[in-house]
Formats: structure tokens, sequence, C-alpha cells
């Protein structure tokens, strides 16, 4: 096991399954101060569920989720939330947080700073 408090982003044993179909299993990944991936693979092979682990889209079933050199765990926030400490992604089509109104999008995308949330954050899931 790395040494989470040196991990920018740190994932470990991440399983996610939809109706019985296993989209990752067991999926580790650190990522350090300083250090770029690029995660490549063949449809299907679950690029798209990890980012969405991540970006707090989808839940994982088991593992841990952790931000900001281990102390944010990104499993009890909300896209928004998530979004609002710095980590997102860009899509070719342009979305928005369904849950939000337009004028919360907006502030969102023209927020200046990101932020790291509270110890007990009151939109957590």
């Amino acid at each position: 096991m790395a040494n989470v408090t040196q991990s920018i982003l740190y994932l470990n044993d991440v399983s996610v399954s939809f109706d019985g179909f296993k989209a990752l299993r067991s999926l580790s990944l650190t990522l350090e101060p300083g250090e770029m991936r690029a995660i490549i693979g063949p449809n299907g092979a679950g690029k798209t569920t990890m980012m969405d682990v991540i970006t707090g889209k989808t839940r994982p079933d088991t593992g841990d989720v952790l931000f900001d050199l281990g102390r944010v765990n990104l499993t009890r926030f909300d896209e928004a939330a998530i979004a609002g400490m710095g980590i997102g992604r860009k899509f070719q089509k342009p979305t928005v947080f369904e849950s939000h109104t337009v004028a919360d999008n907006i502030l969102l995308a023209l927020a200046p700073g990101r932020h790291r949330p509270a110890e007990n954050p009151g939109d957590a899931r």
C-alpha cells in the first residue's frame, strides 16, 4: 500500500458493479504531486466508470477514494462539491449539474479559487 499522505489522488481496491456487471474490479491508482497519467484501454475497460467514481457521479461498492494527501474522502461528497475542490472533467458535449440551478452552475464555472471542504460537510452524501 502506497503512502497515502504523499498522494494527491489515491484509489485503493475500488470496485463498482451495475446489475451484476463488474465495471471495476479492485482498481488501485496513486497520483503523486506533479505526476501526470494517461488512462487508456478498450471500450468497456472501466475508464469512464473510474472517472465517474473520482468525480462523484458513481459511488464505489468497495474501496477508498482519497484526495488532497489523504485528507478528503471523495465518496462523502456530491459532484458539485468535488468540482469545487478542483476535480473535474471536460466532455466533448457540455454538461451541467442537473441537481443545481442554472445560477449555481454558472457560479461554479466562474469560481476563481478551489477549496478543500470543511471536516463535516453539510451536503456530503
